[in-house]
């Protein structure tokens, strides 16, 4: 259960990379206050972060996954109980 409050409580990855586009795309407003500017950038180097983060988390599952299969098997194992 734990993984679906962690779910619930923060945007899929897809969420945040959809955010961080909408980001990117209000910072090429040539328009932009410069204070504006700093505050979406700001938002953007987070956001940037915490996709790097679940990227680097679902590489390493992967990596995990392909030299052995125990991720596979700790699944099945916990959908049989």
């Amino acid at each position: 259960m734990a993984k679906s409050s962690k779910a619930a409580a923060s945007p899929s990855i897809t969420e945040q990379m959809t955010e961080l586009s909408e980001l990117v795309e209000q910072l090429e407003d040539p328009e932009i206050e410069l204070e504006a500017a700093l505050v979406l950038y700001e938002k953007g180097v987070k956001l940037s972060g915490s996709i790097q983060k679940i990227l680097e988390s679902a590489e390493q599952r992967v990596a995990q996954v392909a030299a052995d299969g125990s991720l596979l098997e700790e699944d099945e194992a916990s959908d049989e109980a």
